[in-house]
């Protein structure tokens, strides 16, 4: 069967990766589903030749004729584990789609007083201050965006971020974005290497998501507080 789908997919946003399995399924088997039943775990895992008793072994082998994909394993009775050849190229993905993480309605949201870290509101607002500030700061300066392979103790945050569409805790899962950027930010106070470039892109990812996140919660997200 004809595999031209893969060669124009190189983005890795959950949507653009729900397309991808999709169209593996239907490559490879013949068969048409609604959803890949994606989940983000240490990587993106299908659960849809388990879902629609398909042998996961042709459906892997398709996917993995992504540009972006470096190999597909199965897990346990036929979930389908997706490994990136590159994961930062998830940031990359979410910060080129103004869009990321906007939806309906969600709520309820925070308080805006205490201004401190033991207010969960305060923690989002201030990431999303802290992400503008970075990209801002990389602007004025001159400083272009980084290798993404040089993002190695961001997975965590890299993770929340591919989970947060179609989250069914969605304000939860904002929560713990902002929670895992402070600690990338902290963790960002060295001296200059090729990894800062590469937050640069992690920021704009924090910035579109969270910006869109509070959006569903009414707000206008602030540049500074």
């Amino acid at each position: 069967m004809s595999t031209c789908w893969s060669a124009t997919l190189t983005r890795v946003t959950p949507g653009e990766a729900d397309a991808m399995v999709v169209a593996a399924v239907r490559a490879a088997t013949g068969t048409v589903v609604a959803s890949a039943a994606l989940a983000w775990e240490d990587t993106y895992v299908s659960a849809v030749a388990l879902r629609n008793r398909l042998d996961p072994g042709p459906v892997a082998a398709e996917i993995a004729k992504a540009p972006n994909v470096s190999h597909v394993e199965t897990r346990g009775p036929g979930l389908l584990a997706i490994h990136l050849a590159v994961p930062g190229e998830v940031a990359a993905a979410i910060g080129r789609d103004p869009r990321y993480g906007g939806g309906g309605r969600m709520g309820p949201g925070w308080p805006d007083l205490p201004r401190t870290f033991e207010n969960p509101g305060f923690r989002v607002r201030f990431a999303h201050e802290r992400a503008c500030a970075v990209v801002r700061r990389a602007r004025d300066l001159g400083v272009p965006p980084g290798d993404l392979t040089a993002l190695d103790g961001e997975s965590r945050l890299l993770g929340l971020l591919a989970g947060f569409e179609g989250h069914r805790k969605p304000v939860l899962q904002l929560e713990r974005i902002a929670d895992a950027y402070h600690d990338v930010y902290e963790r960002s106070r060295e001296e200059p290497t090729p990894r800062h470039g590469a937050r640069v892109v992690l920021a704009g990812a924090v910035r579109v998501t969270v910006s869109n996140g509070l959006a569903r919660l009414g707000e206008t997200a602030r540049e500074r507080l």
